[in-house]
């Protein structure tokens, strides 16, 4: 059996974007080109899977009569194709601006589209005669884009199946997303992000394509991400909450009557569970997902996926009733209706990386379809994790977290503590390429969800507000202390730390307020709130948001001071590598480059590397070369320290 390498990232394989009629997306990496690659695959009766599409970049797949429809990278933009299912007719529809948001009404007779115009290049090009950029809004960045603007035009279209004509239904400046379409064509959904100083607020608005009056249909200061017409379009289901908490709010189930517009919460009326609607795990491995949690099974019923406590479940439910009939130890990237009892499920777990099965959710049975990692699976070594729970120093929490462990036997295991971003994501069920790669190269991974995490409740996932650096960081510190205990085998001269975003705040933290560790690795961090402010695309709301108090507040500027790492890098005698994106928007590189500046001074061991063209969320779905080196320079830098 071979080890997994930092280069094998480029032979494996998610599944995203399943569809009814058995349609789904096959996502991977080009080490040639250093690009990432999707391409169209399809169930066919006999239940074999079958390529479609051979397009480097192909996505959003919907089958109507014998013809697939969906959006290919042409020329490096996104463009409308229709290809024939029984021959090799395939016709480009759209030309010019980028299109996205492929939709179709229910009974499939109108597709519906989105194109954006942008009037000045959003990131760092070089001109010969450069204009000046005007900006005279807050939100004037974004992370993953870079610089907004106030001209950028956003397209609404729709395709007529029958006659082939394109007509352009609205133009706005107000960036929009298609949702759904009612059955016949004649309403849609989209929702509409708003920004204030203090919310990041979503409105889901009911547009009538006959008249294009608007119709806001959630809480004006709400936050909805997610919305579907039942197939009669009588009802509409969403997903969201009353913003009530900010960043850090749990998300519920909402129903909407369309006659009697009426609003109505059923994760309170139906049920005392609280999960995390729709919520993904972390992981740095699968690309391109839907984000579709929701689905209308009939008139009646209709099926939901949430998270809870590290991993996917899916419930049914029905009028005032509701059943849980999927809890396995998984991430469950995408799924669809196959039939009133039949599910199509993309399935994630800890040891493998993606699967395609059938799930009868009557019967309990599942069957394994496909396995695009299978050949992979067959010749290399995945690490075995074990979950473990204990309670939080002041008695109010169950803290879980998980251990994965290499398969080489020794008497001690180096230790890597490894810490989540957000603080509002979680740790849970879900192939994580990274600590696999680690783990097959002989360390103990230790990823603990403290609280702040998701999947754990409203009353957990708050918790961390006002409180960022104290009781999070006594979790995570318990949890260690709990597993060092439990598992004899970690060594504890061998420890090291790292994380990212808020793992970069909270191992920064961690190193500046103990002397436990061996060496750390800070990725892209939260150093200093109040420069943090100022400088980040989220700077103005999270900061509020998470420290509870605004900068200009009375005796704001000590709170946020007293709350940053750089405040005590006097007390950071740990050797520390940083590593930062350089196009990073959300924890600029003004955080790196301060915190090094910090621990350098004092002339503890550190350096910092940089990465081009790089977002905040390169580990994930950065330049491929990059994450590859990326994890190479982490692999390095412990072993460097290694006892």
């Amino acid at each position: 059996m071979q080890k997994i390498s930092s280069y094998d990232i480029y032979n494996l394989f998610s599944l995203t974007q399943l569809n009814s009629d058995g349609f789904f997306v096959k996502n991977g990496i080009s080490r040639i080109k250093n690009e990432y690659t999707a391409n169209i695959f399809r169930l066919k009766t006999d239940l074999n899977v079958e390529q479609c599409t051979n397009e480097n970049f192909s996505i959003n797949p919907i089958k109507i009569d014998n013809s697939l429809y969906y959006l290919a990278n042409i020329d490096s933009k996104m463009q409308l194709i229709k290809m024939s299912l029984n021959s090799d007719y395939k016709k480009q529809l759209t030309f010019g601006d980028t299109a996205s948001n492929l939709t179709s009404s229910k009974n499939k007779k109108k597709l519906f589209f989105k194109t954006t115009k942008m009037f000045t290049v959003p990131k760092f090009s070089v001109n010969k005669f450069p204009k000046t950029r005007y900006i005279n809004k807050l939100d004037n960045r974004a992370d993953g884009f870079g610089w907004k603007d106030n001209q950028t035009l956003y397209y609404l279209y729709a395709l007529d199946v029958q006659t082939r004509k394109i007509n352009l239904l609205k133009t706005t400046y107000q960036n929009f997303k298609i949702l759904d379409v009612d059955d016949v064509g004649a309403n849609i959904l989209i929702s509409r992000s708003v920004f204030s100083n203090e919310k990041s607020i979503s409105q889901i608005y009911q547009i009538n394509l006959v008249n294009m009056n608007k119709e806001l249909i959630t809480t004006s200061d709400g936050n909805f991400n997610e919305a579907i017409y039942s197939p009669d379009g009588k009802n509409i289901l969403l997903v969201g909450n009353y913003n009530n908490y900010g960043s850090s709010n749990t998300f519920s189930l909402y129903l909407f009557n369309v006659s009697e517009k009426k609003l109505i919460n059923l994760t309170k009326t139906l049920c005392d569970i609280e999960p995390s609607y729709n919520g993904g795990l972390a992981t740095d491995f699968v690309q391109n997902r839907s984000n579709q949690g929701i689905k209308w099974l009939n008139n009646h019923q209709y099926i939901f996926h949430a998270t809870h406590h590290g991993r996917s479940q899916l419930y049914l439910g029905q009028n005032s009733s509701i059943q849980k009939i999927y809890d396995d130890k998984t991430e469950i990237y995408d799924f669809s209706i196959l039939d009133n009892k039949k599910l199509l499920l993309s399935v994630s777990a800890q040891k493998v990386p993606n699967q395609l099965i059938i799930f009868d959710f009557y019967s309990n049975v599942q069957k394994l379809i496909y396995d695009p990692n299978e050949q992979f699976t067959l010749n290399h070594e995945f690490c075995s994790s074990y979950q473990f729970s204990t309670i939080s120093k002041d008695n109010l929490f169950n803290i879980n977290g998980w251990l994965l462990l290499p398969n080489q036997k020794r008497d001690k295991y180096p230790t890597i503590l490894y810490i989540h971003g957000g603080p509002h994501e979680t740790y849970g069920e879900s192939f994580f390429y990274e600590f696999q790669f680690l783990a097959n190269h002989g360390y103990a991974i230790l990823f603990i969800n403290p609280r702040g995490s998701s999947s754990y409740g409203q009353a957990f996932e708050k918790a961390s507000v006002g409180r960022v650096g104290k009781e999070d960081f006594s979790d995570i510190m318990t949890g260690l202390d709990y597993a060092l205990n439990k598992f004899k085998y970690l060594d504890q001269n061998n420890l090291f730390v790292a994380g990212g975003s808020y793992g970069g705040f909270m191992s920064s933290w961690i190193i500046s307020h103990t002397d436990k560790f061996k060496a750390a690795i800070v990725q892209r961090p939260i150093a200093d709130w109040h420069s943090f402010y100022g400088t980040s695309d989220i700077g103005v709301r999270f900061s509020k948001n998470e420290l509870g108090v605004d900068l200009y507040d009375k005796d704001g500027l000590n709170f946020y001071w007293n709350h940053s790492p750089l405040k005590y890098v006097n007390n950071i005698h740990t050797p520390t590598r940083i590593q930062h994106g350089e196009w990073d928007m959300r924890c600029p590189v003004n955080q790196s480059e301060a915190l090094f500046q910090g621990i350098k001074r004092n002339n503890v061991e550190s350096d910092y590397i940089r990465y081009p063209q790089s977002f905040h969320g390169f580990s994930r779905n950065g330049l491929p070369n990059l994450r590859v080196t990326r994890m190479n320079d982490v692999y390095e830098w412990f072993n460097k320290h290694l006892n």
